[in-house]
Order: structure tokens, then sequence, then C-alpha cells
């Protein structure tokens, strides 16, 4: 069975599944599992052997059960080796007061959060699922266009899709650069893609306080057909729903022009100096 690497599609497959019933963590001391335990998941340390099955049959055993927890399994087929997915999925729930377990088998992976928040926990995922799904592009000329967010294997398109527009970047850094802005909020980096290609980008990020824009493009053989309004649009709706207040955006001189294009939405300029700093790759060291 072929599993799944790439973090968007697995965010947009994520599918979670509530199982019925409560499920609490046992501590066995001496290894031994009693007989009519329905294990759900056993995991051996130096110190003792930790098993999860249900509240009812811990205590009809005299186990001591910790931890009273719903029991969601997330339906992506998600390779071992998938990098920030889980990360991903924490972060969202944490952000919503829900504590998480988090068990990882061959297939699936399987989330154990407190009881109370079941209803909660499915709500965040759901939600999170939706911003990774396609949506079609509302222009009246974009049949079979849709938004949707970047994946890895886009980079290369990006990269002559940004060559096309003129948009300054530095080729050697994009591939760092959009792994690890997916692993953060990877909901936020779109693109409009036809059957045949990607034609359009922005590229959005949030920093827990303001919503940040970047790299909108359009294909030159495509524009005046709304897809950098509707991108953009998109992209505010995200930002909202993540608690933005505030888009901000940077506009190069070169580049000047497009403001009227934004100050028709609503974007207006301010006076503020803008300075930045390279920091060294080994600083952090």
């Amino acid at each position: 069975m072929s599993q799944e690497l790439d973090l968007s599609r697995l965010c947009a497959s994520l599918e979670p599944r509530l199982h019925r019933g409560v499920f609490v963590f046992c501590e066995l001391s001496d290894d031994r599992v009693p007989p009519g335990l329905d294990v759900r998941f056993v995991f051996r340390e130096d110190e003792s052997t930790t098993v999860v099955v249900p509240v009812e049959q811990a205590a009809a055993t005299g186990l001591a059960g910790e931890c009273p927890s719903a029991w969601i399994t997330l339906g992506a087929g998600s390779d071992l080796a998938a990098v920030g997915f889980l990360a991903v999925i924490t972060a969202r729930l944490a952000t919503a007061g829900i504590s998480c377990n988090v068990v990882s088998a061959f297939h699936h992976d399987h989330l154990f959060v407190p009881a109370a928040k079941a209803a909660d926990a499915m709500s965040v995922l759901t939600v999170l699922q939706g911003l990774y799904k396609p949506s079609a592009i509302p222009v009246s000329v974009s049949t079979g266009v849709q938004i949707r967010p970047a994946l890895l294997g886009d980079l290369e398109a990006l990269s002559s899709l940004w060559q096309r527009c003129g948009l300054k970047f530095e080729p050697t850094k994009i591939a760092y650069e959009l792994q690890s802005c997916l692993g953060l909020h990877g909901e936020l980096i779109l693109v409009a893609s036809s059957r045949t290609a990607v034609i359009g980008s922005i590229w959005a990020t949030y920093d827990g306080r303001r919503g940040w824009i970047q790299r909108v493009a359009t294909d030159p053989g495509h524009r005046g057909q709304g897809i950098a309004r509707s991108l953009l649009a998109e992209a505010e709706a995200r930002l909202a729903r993540l608690g933005a207040t505030k888009v901000n955006l940077l506009i190069e001189p070169v580049n000047a022009a497009v403001s009227d294009f934004y100050a028709t939405l609503g974007y207006a300029s301010d006076d503020l100096l803008f300075m930045e700093r390279l920091l060294d790759s080994d600083m952090g060291a």
C-alpha cells in the first residue's frame, strides 16, 4: 500500500473518525495484560507497560485508568516518514485549548483527546481539512480553474510563474522556504491552477497577530480574469479564520503601479519605514 508524504494532500484527506466510547491509559507493572481487555494500544517502557483500553473494561478488571479520552482516527494514509503532518494537527488542537496524545500506526495516525472535548476536536479537524480542499475560482472565464493550497510538487511551476511575472526571489532558497511555511500554515499558500498549469499564486503568512501577503502573481496570459482578486479574497478569509484582524503587504518601488489595484480592494498606504537585516545561517548554532 502506497502511503502519502505530501503535507497538503494529507491535510486534504484528513477524514477524522470519532470512535464510540471513552478510553483510558492504564499502567501494568508486571507487563501482563489481564484477560478480557480489548487493548487498543500497548507500549513497553523500561518502567512499565502502558495500555489504552475502554474505560468500562479498566474498571471491571480493577485497573486505575487515567486521562479519559476520545479516540479519533485520521483517515489520511500518512507515511511514517511524513514530515510536519502531526505538527500541523497538534498545533491546531493546541490553539483551541485541546490536549492530544498521538499514536502512529502503519496505516493511520490516531489521536486521544479529552473526552469532554471530542466534539470540539472533530470541529477543528473538519475545518482544517476544508481549508486544504480545492475550491472553484469565482471568475466567469475560469472553466477548470481552481484555488488550492500549494504542494511541494508545485515548486518548479511556482518558480516559473514568478519568473514570467518578474517577481524577485532567490531560487536556491525557495524549496526551504516553501517547506517551512507549509509546515506552519500551509493552507495560506495558495495557487490558481488550470487543468495543465499553475497560473496564479499568493503567499500569505500569519504571525499570530497580523497577516502578511506576498508573491501575488497571475500568469501574463491570464490577466484581467479576476484571478489575483479571487486569490486575495480567499487568503484574507483564511487569515481571518486564524484570528488575524489586519493584513499587511509590501510593494517594491519598481512595482508601485500595482498599488492602484490594491486600493480598489480597500488597502491603504501607511507612513512607515521598512527595514531588514539578513541573519547569518550559523547565528542559531
